[in-house]
């Protein structure tokens, strides 16, 4: 593992208040879907629904994102919300992603991460730092934990790990993060690849792509594309297992003022 010392952490970011929106975009191979099922004949999700109305690929969401960060903390509130047939279908289910933290010398440190599907029950992980666990929970941190997982060094979650560079050096070879989603911790390497330009807003912005290993445990893949100027996440594929037959793009729509 990496340490993030080499990474040319330790340097100061200016606050920063921005929003930024994306487009959500799921292409769909509904046969892995309905071989899984009934090879491990686990019934269908509650998600099943936008399965059944997606065809080949199509626009089924925006996410919109707050980025607050100040001198010593930031807070970033992301609310997904379906398009209009899909949203009728679902009775308004949105995704709500929730994190809060402090910002140290090298980035940021996730405090609070939570995250709600729909009418699922609200996910919670949240850090013990002075035992270097953190704590799951379901619907509310006040309720007994349902598991503990411990972590090592910087700890990021679902939303933190697209913004993390923001007035920071990309890393110029592979890194190690660790990434709660709220249920687990999972280590991401992410492996740094080519420079090109990016289509992107009318035009074509200079990026580069890092892409996430992947093994026998874990076949999920993941590829975000960061711009060398501002390094935001200008698109990010999320290639889920054959367990949903899904992949997920999402693409930001413009870079906000930062």
């Amino acid at each position: 593992m990496l340490t993030f010392s080499t990474l040319g952490y330790g340097q100061a970011v200016a606050p920063i208040s921005a929003q930024f929106e994306y487009e959500l975009k799921i292409t769909l191979d509904p046969s892995k879907r309905v071989a899984y099922l009934k090879q491990s004949g686990e019934a269908p999700s509650p998600y099943e629904q936008v399965f059944n109305l997606v065809k080949g690929s199509m626009q089924v969401a925006t996410v919109v994102e707050k980025v607050d960060i100040k001198k010593d903390q930031y807070h970033i509130h992301s609310t997904g919300t379906l398009l209009a047939v899909l949203s009728s279908v679902l009775q308004d289910q949105k995704l709500i992603r929730d994190s809060v933290g402090s910002m140290s010398s090298n980035g940021m440190l996730t405090n609070t991460y939570q995250e709600k599907r729909g009418n699922t029950e609200l996910l919670i992980a949240k850090v013990d730092a002075p035992k270097n666990v953190v704590n799951f929970y379901k619907v509310s941190s006040r309720s007994a934990p349902t598991g503990t997982a411990p972590y090592a060094g910087r700890l990021l979650d679902m939303v933190t790990v697209g913004y993390q560079f923001i007035g920071r050096d990309l890393p110029a070879k592979s890194v190690v993060l660790p990434v709660t989603d709220g249920r687990s911790i999972k280590n991401y390497t992410l492996v740094r690849g080519e420079a090109w330009e990016f289509p992107f807003d009318g035009a074509k912005v200079k990026a580069i792509r890092y892409y996430k290993t992947t093994s026998k445990d874990d076949s999920a893949t993941f590829e975000v594309w960061f711009s060398e100027k501002e390094h935001v996440p200008l698109r990010s594929v999320i290639g889920l297992s054959d367990q949903y037959g899904a992949t997920i793009q999402v693409d930001l729509k413009k870079i906000p003022k930062l």
